[in-house]
């Protein structure tokens, strides 16, 4: 059973009645290598050494005694600064969301083939694209370390994606020698989940690690998993030896310009590279640590001096040399769900039997498969150690790992009912076969209130029973924790913002025709299944984009709206000065679009429910097929289609012309009714276009397409 230590009680309860899982049959073994004969017929090492600007670079067989390599100029300056850019641009389009990965892929993929020409012979190009090696190992020196050979292109395939590779450095520093670790059963296994509190992702990632490992455990005992939240670095330092294996999912740094401080961030302190490099040359270190941090193996070139005993560059390097045989990180920073679907992945293959190098190529392909090619997040993972590697041996060698089974319903359209909010019918009677999906609570805001309404999802699942009530109270107490913050917040807000006479505001004259501005708010909290919360947030920010693009909606943010008031309550404090205070000008939502996404394994879909929080009721309740063998940005069009017609229908932009100079006019609606440039409109009851040449926050100027028609004012018009 695995050991919950120092763990919210909260995140455990979140898990329960999830999903089923079905156990693949695996044993333990101790580091094993794939046989001798397969391991040459199925391997190949590129060995690259940089020398005084020229760079010795082989490609042969593990078992070779003798092989020639090939001596090339490196013109590392241009090769250094193409690598800096493209880490850059990666870590720019993590932070941008969906809107930042348009073109990355098709940059990545110029880079590579760029760096793929500098760094390989014609000979050796070809000697890969005709080898039917499995396994790339990357014999490197310590000055090529921070080129990312996993990304070279050859083609329109990266090396990363086409072989099981592994990096083994050789280094001009002083390697103390630590005892080798001995593995007996069970193996022990620490996982550090979120220890600094603010990623529930990753807290939840260890939780569904350590399930996991319970599932190998069901028949023996195999491994002996721990999961820790609070803890602290001399912690670390102290019980790290205890362990085989070690996963961290948190926080990382990463300094370039002094590698010794990078380190994973803990409370009270960070654990340093330094730190880890001290500990080199004692007792046996674990065999395996998985660092699911942003750039937690990147790494400038390993630049030893002389006078530096203790010098370490990066986590990677301060691992390696402290005697960890395989050491898993990231090149550039990386989202949460992306990250935690990366680690789950890895562990089911490496526990299936596979070798360390295949369960990292797997799982790179299972987020392109999940997330499609252009989330680049697949390419960020890297492994340095023998990719050819592994830990339990594979009884069944063409089975894949079991995946979640997920509850399938024989009519999606009638398992989610309408909250009580919108006139949900459900008698008490009936709703406890089913499963409740508490969704969290939105709040509504006016200019200095708030309106807090709670929506609940229902969904038959008649093959599970139903969330216990203890889980369910955690449930509703954090929703109603939140709800209450939320609602002190506000009131602190209030009375720093200004006085009741200051909140008094001119009454909009009434225009039954004039469009209003029209905002929306998303809720997308998933309570469904964690392997699958990244895919449902790539598909809400796929959705958003589209409402921004081809309608007039703005969309207001309300997943996190106890931060922004938070910042806004510091933003008015007597610390900060006057003219740099934020005054609120928050607006109210008139519509929520609540998102479900229903990936079960037969019939995936994705369940809208678009409601008008004026009239108080569901305006429509969309279903949109999910195909589960393209990319889902490959599907935004078809996705949002129904919903940005349903929208441009139910909320038209209309306005009336309130002056006339010649043949342009000027209309009583601007940018905060949605109104664009180029925008075009139709004088109602008249054949006349206008197009609109210029716009202000409240009005706009438009410019007729035909000249012989006298122009009015208060004639109707409305988008095309």
């Amino acid at each position: 059973m695995c050991s919950l230590r120092n763990f919210p009680l909260a995140l455990i309860a979140l898990l329960l009645n999830r999903m089923h899982w079905k156990r693949g049959s695996t044993s333990l073994k101790s580091t094993r290598q794939v046989s001798m004969k397969n391991k040459m017929a199925r391997t190949l090492c590129l060995e690259a050494t940089l020398d005084k600007g020229r760079l010795k670079i082989s490609i042969h067989k593990p078992d070779d005694v003798i092989w020639s390599y090939e001596d090339i100029a490196a013109p590392m300056d241009r090769i250094e600064t193409r690598c800096r850019k493209m880490i850059e641009t990666l870590n720019r389009a993590t932070g941008e969301g969906s809107a930042g990965y348009s073109d990355v892929l098709t940059k990545l993929k110029a880079v590579g083939r760029m760096l793929c020409d500098e760094l390989l012979t014609p000979d050796i190009k070809e000697d890969i694209r005709k080898t039917g090696a499995h396994y790339l190992i990357l014999k490197l020196d310590d000055h090529l370390v921070h080129i990312p050979w996993e990304l070279l292109c050859i083609g329109e395939e990266f090396l990363c994606q086409r072989f099981n590779m592994g990096r083994l450095v050789k280094t001009r520093q002083k390697i103390a020698q630590s005892s080798n670790r001995v593995l007996t059963r069970p193996l022990k296994m620490w996982i550090l989940a979120n220890p600094g509190g603010d990623l529930a992702g990753a807290g939840l990632e260890g939780l569904e690690i350590c399930r996991c490992m319970d599932r190998m455990n069901q028949e023996e005992t195999v491994v002996d998993a721990s999961l820790d939240s609070d803890v602290t670095h001399d912690e670390i330092r102290e019980d790290i030896r205890n362990y085989d294996f070690v996963h961290f999912a948190g926080h990382a740094d990463y300094n370039s310009q002094n590698p010794g401080e990078s380190g994973w961030k803990l409370p009270g302190g960070n654990l340093t590279s330094r730190d880890i490099h001290k500990m080199a040359g004692g007792s046996a270190m674990p065999a395996l640590v998985f660092s699911n941090a942003c750039q937690s193996a990147r790494t400038e070139a390993w630049k030893w001096k002389k006078d530096v005993k203790d010098d370490s560059f990066g986590l990677a390097n301060a691992f390696m040399l402290a005697g960890v045989r395989h050491y898993v990180g990231t090149f550039w920073e990386i989202t949460d769900e992306p990250g935690s679907r990366f680690a789950l992945e890895f562990y089911e293959h490496l526990l299936s039997g596979r070798t360390v190098g295949e369960s990292v190529r797997l799982s790179r392909a299972a987020l392109i498969q999940e997330y499609g090619p252009d989330f680049i997040g697949w390419a960020s993972y890297l492994l340095y150690g023998d990719p050819t590697s592994g830990y339990f041996d594979q009884k069944e060698k063409t089975k894949e790992p079991e995946k979640p089974e997920l509850a399938t319903s024989p009519n999606p359209a009638k398992d989610h009912t309408r909250g009580k909010w919108f006139g949900s019918s459900e008698n008490t009677a009936k709703s406890t076969k089913k499963r409740d999906w508490l969704a969290p609570c939105l709040a509504i805001l006016g200019l200095f209130f708030l309106v807090i309404t709670g929506y609940y999802i229902y969904k038959p699942d008649f093959s599970r029973p139903p969330v216990d009530s203890e889980t369910l109270k955690i449930l509703q107490a954090q929703a109603s924790k939140k709800r209450e913050r939320i609602d002190q917040l506000f009131k602190e807000l209030e009375l720093i913002a200004a006085s009741p006479e200051a909140l008094a505001y001119d009454e909009v004259p009434s225009d039954d025709w004039t469009s209003g501005p029209l905002t929306l708010a998303m809720d997308f909290d998933s309570q469904r299944c964690f392997l699958h919360r990244g895919k449902e947030k790539l598909i809400a920010s796929v959705i958003e984009t589209q409402i921004l693009e081809h309608t007039r909606v703005t969309l207001l943010e309300r997943i996190s709206l106890d931060i922004i008031l938070e910042e806004l309550k510091r933003a008015n404090s007597k610390l900060v000065a006057p003219k740099n205070r934020l005054l609120p000008d928050l607006l109210t939502a008139k519509l929520i679009l609540f998102l479900e996404v229903d990936l079960s394994e037969s019939r995936p879909f994705i369940l809208m429910h678009l409601a008008d929080t004026k009239k108080g009721s569901v305006v429509d309740v969309l279903i949109e097929p999910l195909e589960t063998d393209q990319p889902v940005l490959a599907q935004k069009e078809r996705l949002s289609k129904n919903l940005l017609e349903k929208l441009n229908n139910l909320y038209p932009l209309r306005g009336r012309i309130s002056g006339v100079t010649g043949k342009e006019v000027r209309l009583n609606i601007g940018s905060e009714a949605g109104i664009k440039i180029g925008q075009r409109f139709r004088v109602t009851d008249k054949d006349l276009t206008l197009e609109v040449v210029s716009i202000q926050p409240d009005t706009s100027t438009a410019r007729a397409e035909k000249e012989e028609l006298t122009l009015e004012k208060g004639w109707r018009v409305e988008a095309i």
